[in-house]
């Protein structure tokens, strides 16, 4: 057992978190250490031992600027929320306009839902299950019930809370006056796909998404 003193918690934290919301990562004790020497290797052209990985993990120490870029790129997460844990700067007017789209959003797919035959429901105040996992919209289609969050595009694309695993993620994309995408953001595809910031995803607007014509059918 090391008796180094453990001098980066926080870094030790965010690096378990950022292999949590990766699936590619082994898990502790199946070769982890390992596949990151090898990935900065391979991937970055990065030396690093299997000692001094552990060492991350441990809390024992913390990499240098270039290895912890590198160590981001291999996990798929923000560098500055890997490095100091701090979240992209987004101004109040950002949050506020984001805020009323979303509501916006989930209004419309309501609608289109109850228009096409089925039956929407919002969550209630207390529900605890919408407020873990991040849902927006229950609905019944075709006798199929649904939990939907509704993802809606910005600048740099679908923002995904990491919580909305459990829910049908609609990416919603307003494009000109009343045109719209709807699209059915697959979570495997979110999480190999997406940059992973603090809780959530960054993902890219392009991409092989199912798209949501109608909601005729069940999903």
């Amino acid at each position: 057992m090391s008796t180094e003193k453990i001098t980066h918690p926080d870094f030790a934290e965010r690096m378990q978190q950022a292999c949590d919301g990766n699936p590619d990562v082994p898990p502790p004790n199946y070769g982890r250490l390992g596949w990151f020497v090898k990935q900065l290797d391979e991937r970055c052209g990065l030396n690093v031992t299997v000692e001094t990985v552990r060492k991350w993990f441990a809390g024992e120490s913390r990499p240098r600027p270039k290895m912890i870029a590198g160590l981001s790129l291999v996990l798929g997460v923000d560098e500055a929320w890997l490095s100091l844990g701090q979240q992209p700067e987004i101004s109040d007017k950002v949050v506020r306009k984001h805020t009323l789209a979303n509501g916006g959003a989930v209004n419309v797919v309501a609608g289109f839902i109850q228009l096409h035959g089925g039956h929407p429901a919002y969550p209630t105040e207390g529900d605890k299950r919408a407020e873990d996992d991040k849902v927006d919209l229950y609905a019944i289609i075709k006798g199929a019930q649904y939990a939907f969050h509704i993802a809606v595009a910005g600048p740099k694309g679908f923002i995904v809370p990491t919580a909305a695993e459990k829910t049908v993620v609609i990416g919603f994309e307003l494009k000109e006056n009343f045109d719209f995408n709807l699209v059915e953001l697959d979570w495997e595809r979110v999480t190999e796909v997406g940059r992973r910031i603090g809780g959530a995803y960054t993902v890219p607007l392009e991409g092989d998404w199912k798209k949501i014509e109608n909601f005729k059918e069940r999903l």
